[in-house]
């Protein structure tokens, strides 16, 4: 095998089909997802790595910094392999070592798009020297493992029927739009559920720049009313076969008429129509989280999709031990 690395300076369209067509492919590895990050502290760094002209490897790193003059790497969903390639990991983990070199990084976290039950990868990591550190706790670490993750379509009929029965008689209905024009609608439910429940919440600018940097690959906002009135929303973004809602959100007192059940589904008979295969609900945290106790908001009789979880390769430990201590203070800000 002859490797070669490659650094991506400037948009490249090869690297963004690699992760589009690669099954262990995420939004969050695309191009325009490190875009976004680069507004809040993060830069990014792209390596493509080819065995002779294949495209093997792929992975967006975001360098953020942490105290004194230390940072840390992070690749959120990657890297972009198959993981059972041992040459080639190591290949791209030499890479990134030079880059945390230069860069003056603490570690590298990552968070590969696999499920929990890929053991084989898990152990491969571990053997090139990465410790776990996911602990099943979401506050715990920088992306939610657990999501939900459907195949489409949606195919428990006696579910569906169940579901639009009940949104019929709670007059529910789903509108579509892809336009910015109501984003302010969904911003206002937002702050709405922050001041409920203390969740921290993007200023608005931040949902107008994932708007625009993400519309080359699809950007949807599906509002669900109950008549003219809006209760909840979902901020969808399209990218490959997946379809994520990246934002999901309700009003609190309207959760008894189960918006949620009947807003996923219309997303999903719409994502499938559009030749979508996978619907991917991804803030799982703040869908759950609620005020009353006794109503279960994500109501399909399916299970959370785990992911691998996270993985850091420490290269200071001294200065990594100081990161655990600090990360509380961390954390809120370093969220994607």
């Amino acid at each position: 095998m002859m490797f070669t690395c490659g650094m991506i300076e400037k948009k490249d369209r090869e690297y963004d089909n690699f992760i589009i067509s690669h099954p262990y492919g995420h939004l969050f590895q695309s191009y325009a997802w490190g875009e976004l990050k680069r507004f809040y502290g993060w830069q990014p760094i792209r390596l493509l790595i080819r065995d002779r002209s294949q495209i093997v490897a792929a992975v967006s790193l975001l360098n953020h910094q942490l105290f004194n003059n230390y940072s840390f790497l992070y690749a959120p969903r990657g890297p972009v392999m198959h993981f059972d390639q041992v040459q080639l990991l190591d290949f791209l983990l030499d890479k990134i070592a030079a880059i945390a070199k230069s860069t003056n990084a603490v570690f590298l976290k990552i968070d590969p798009a696999l499920s929990k039950l890929a053991s084989r990868p898990r152990e491969k990591l571990v053997k090139s020297g990465f410790k776990q550190v996911w602990s099943g706790r979401p506050q715990k670490s920088l992306q939610l493992a657990e999501v939900y993750r459907i195949h489409l379509p949606y195919q428990n009929k006696s579910h569906i029927t169940l579901i639009k029965s009940m949104g019929k008689l709670n007059n529910l209905t789903v509108e579509h739009n892809t336009s910015m024009d109501k984003l302010k609608v969904f911003y206002a439910l937002l702050l709405e559920y922050s001041e409920l429940t203390d969740v921290k919440v993007r200023a608005f600018e931040y949902f107008q720049r994932l708007w625009m940097l993400m519309q080359e690959f699809g950007v949807h906002l599906f509002l669900v009313r109950q008549k003219n009135y809006v209760i909840g929303a979902s901020l969808l973004v399209s990218f490959g076969s997946t379809c994520y809602s990246v934002y999901t959100v309700y009003r609190q007192r309207h959760l008894g008429l189960y918006p949620e059940s009947f807003l996923h589904l219309a997303i999903m008979d719409w994502a499938a129509a559009s030749g979508y295969k996978i619907y991917e609900i991804m803030d799982t945290l703040l869908t759950t989280k609620q005020t009353s106790s006794d109503t279960r908001l994500f109501s399909f009789p399916i299970e959370p999709y785990t992911y691998l979880g996270e993985f850091d390769l420490i290269y200071r430990p001294y200065q990594y031990k100081i990161w655990n201590l600090l990360y509380p203070v961390y954390n809120w800000s370093v969220k994607n």
